[in-house]
């Protein structure tokens, strides 16, 4: 057929002038001397291979690239484990998760009652985790036991920095504490059908914490508050007898209290007949007395001085108010130091 002979004739013309054989292998020697006597390591000049320079240069980009879609990603999900561990239970995979939270959220607490506050809400979230393995049901004791053993921890060490820092301050912390402890009493009780005997150890504790506040409450108007020593709860109260403080009371009046005198008497009592001036004010008072120059005498001699009478001296009260008011205590357990009092 016709084009089965073109194609043939095609074929025949190729081969005819193609290389030969001793032509290909000169060319292949020539490429590979090239290639050996090319210097990868040296800068490339202007006609050197792109190809190469171009991926030398993008390699540390790309490196960085990576990096950071790493760390994005482990972001996530480290922020993504931290909103799913909230809700995590004693003995979930994501527990210790939220425990370390806690431990960065009391790293941030700076000073005392701060991290007192903070002990006292891990110690409600101990109760809230029973709470809710109680409702799970099927929850090992282990778990339980757990919770139980970081309610006492918190606790106590809540109890015992609100004592300390109460009894040297205005004493509303102790108010707290003993509501705070009134409260997890209660839902502790309500929850013991659910809970090993080990929570009655936990039930005496906030029974104990309570009593401390009480007393110490009790004793917030003694000269001697505490004994200066402490226990597992907190600053144990002063057993000796109660010195009540006398009650601090500050007046700031300026007007002085008026007099009374009886049927018109004179100032200097009873030299003149009249009755003795009765004093009604306890604020003392600093009178300045003006005295009145009597006019230049008309007769007798030239150089004669003007005589000075005192007839009725302009008298200036200024009231001297005696501050009154309190010292914190130096150390703890000390009274206060009452002014004025």
């Amino acid at each position: 057929m016709e084009h089965e002979r073109v194609a043939d004739l095609l074929r025949r013309s190729a081969d005819a002038v193609g290389p030969t054989p001793r032509e290909r292998e000169r060319m292949r020697l020539r490429v590979l001397a090239e290639f050996e006597a090319m210097d990868f390591e040296a800068p490339p000049g202007p006609g050197g291979p792109v190809r190469n320079l171009a991926g030398r240069s993008t390699a540390p980009g790309r490196l960085m690239v990576a990096l950071a879609a790493a760390l994005c990603l482990i972001l996530s999900l480290g922020a993504m484990s931290l909103l799913l561990s909230r809700d995590a239970l004693p003995g979930d995979p994501l527990y210790a998760i939220k425990r370390t939270a806690e431990s960065a959220s009391f790293g941030l607490a700076f000073d005392d009652a701060a991290k007192a506050r903070k002990h006292l809400d891990f110690a409600t979230a101990r109760i809230d985790e029973m709470d809710g393995m109680a409702a799970r049901g099927n929850t090992p004791i282990g778990s339980y036991l757990t919770a139980l053993t970081d309610f006492d921890a918190d606790a106590a060490a809540g109890s015992r920095l609100l004592t300390v820092l109460s009894t040297n301050g205005d004493g509303s912390g102790l108010t707290y504490l003993r509501d705070w402890a009134k409260s997890q009493a209660q839902r502790l009780k309500a929850l013991r059908p659910s809970l090993p005997a080990r929570a009655d150890t936990s039930a005496e504790l906030l029974t104990a914490i309570t009593d401390r506040a009480n007393a110490l409450i009790s004793r917030l108007n003694c000269y001697t508050i505490t004994a200066g020593t402490t226990d597992d709860v907190g600053a144990l109260p002063a057993t000796g007898p109660c010195a009540t403080r006398p009650p601090v009371e500050q007046s700031f009046s300026t007007a002085p209290t008026p007099t009374q005198r009886s049927n018109g008497s004179a100032p200097n009592g009873g030299a003149n007949g009249g009755g003795a001036m009765t004093p009604t004010t306890s604020t003392p008072t600093v009178t300045f007395t003006t005295p009145t120059a009597a006019p230049p005498a008309t007769t007798g001699s030239k150089g004669s001085s003007p005589t000075t009478t005192s007839d009725r001296p302009a008298g200036v009260t200024v009231p001297l108010p005696v501050p009154l008011g309190s010292l914190p205590p130096l150390l703890p357990g000390l009274p206060s130091i009452v002014l004025g009092g």
